[in-house]
């Protein structure tokens, strides 16, 4: 027994040496981000202003690496699966991490197991928005006309399983109301029929639903977050406005594979909480609606547990399958 205590502690004392070994090194080469999204949207832009910024700040070359497809499931498989070195890094989501495990049987990756939390980019609100058909003013008025016909009030989403369908389905339990989902093929879609008056209403970004409201086209009720936004000032929280403890928010992080050193990982969390203090990068995410979270992995790991625990009861509840 003493033999192979001993042969234990030796071989934690050599991983320890080699990890420490490893973060003096780090970092030597390329660095690489994987984003589970296609070019050109948010999650995209996000990754290649972070990429940038922390490429001058480690003097290494950075590459955005797009796998897109299966909302996420394909990049996310890719990136489980490439080396924990810290070379290999992950743009981080709600929907991949957090929502898919307890919508579809079969996925390539588990993300409490493959990957390890490095740090907390950036939370986006999600807003509640009526057409301008619809009589209610506020939040409250909003809430007894839905109640006032169950099953006859609709609304729009980017998609099935989209934040912008979970949020309302958890509004819907929060504030005792029945609503009828009418899924799009994106964002823009669902926001044209709502300016149409085709659908009563929709949960949907900041960015997406600021201008119709800045131009009169359609009124902002509340918003999801717990704090009222600085872009959107006016618009008073859920909470605010009758529903008490509705929250729901978006977030974006950077996470590596399991096994990832620990050194490496801390030191990747201090130059991304670095990054987030730029004034670029501030002025960056106030043009795309994004509030700063700067958040290590202790702060980001307990954000997942009760993420996980939120989206797991609304689709269990909701009975939200893959189409």
């Amino acid at each position: 027994m003493a033999f192979a205590r001993a042969v234990v502690l030796a071989f934690a004392a050599w991983l320890a040496a080699s990890a420490a070994a490893a973060a003096e090194d780090y970092p030597s080469r390329l660095i690489r981000i994987v984003v589970p999204v296609a070019p050109g949207g948010l999650t995209d832009i996000l990754a290649r202003e972070i990429g940038h910024q922390l490429s001058l700040r480690l003097k290494q070359p950075m590459i955005i690496e797009n796998k897109a497809g299966a909302g996420g499931i394909l990049g996310m498989g890719y990136a489980a699966h490439l080396p924990a070195d810290g070379y290999n890094l992950l743009m981080a989501y709600p929907g991949p991490v957090v929502v898919n495990p307890w919508i579809y049987k079969d996925m390539p990756y588990d993300p409490s197991r493959d990957f390890v939390p490095v740090h907390l980019l950036a939370s986006y609100a999600m807003v509640l928005a009526v057409n301008s058909e619809v009589p209610a003013k506020t939040l409250k008025e909003f809430i007894a006309y839905a109640k006032a016909k169950p099953g006859g009030v609709d609304y729009g989403s980017a998609g099935n399983a989209t934040s912008a369908h979970l949020t309302m389905e958890l509004f819907k339990r929060s504030a005792g109301v029945d609503l009828v989902h009418i899924p799009y093929r994106g964002a823009a879609l669902a926001m044209t029929d709502l300016l149409a008056g085709r659908v009563a209403a929709v949960f949907d970004s900041i960015a997406l639903v600021r201008p119709q409201v800045a131009e009169g086209k359609i009124r902002a009720l509340g918003i999801s977050s717990k704090q009222r936004s600085e872009i959107m000032p006016d618009v008073p929280t859920i909470i605010e406005a009758g529903v008490p403890g509705f929250e729901a928010v978006g977030w974006y992080g950077i996470m590596a594979p399991t096994g990832t050193p620990q050194p490496i990982v801390d030191l990747l969390s201090r130059e991304l909480s670095a990054v987030l203090k730029e004034p670029a990068v501030r002025e960056k995410f106030k043009e795309q609606a994004l509030e700063v979270m700067d958040a290590g992995p202790a702060a980001f790991k307990e954000l997942l547990s009760t993420e996980r625990d939120k989206w797991q009861r609304v689709v269990t509840e909701a009975k939200i399958t893959a189409d």
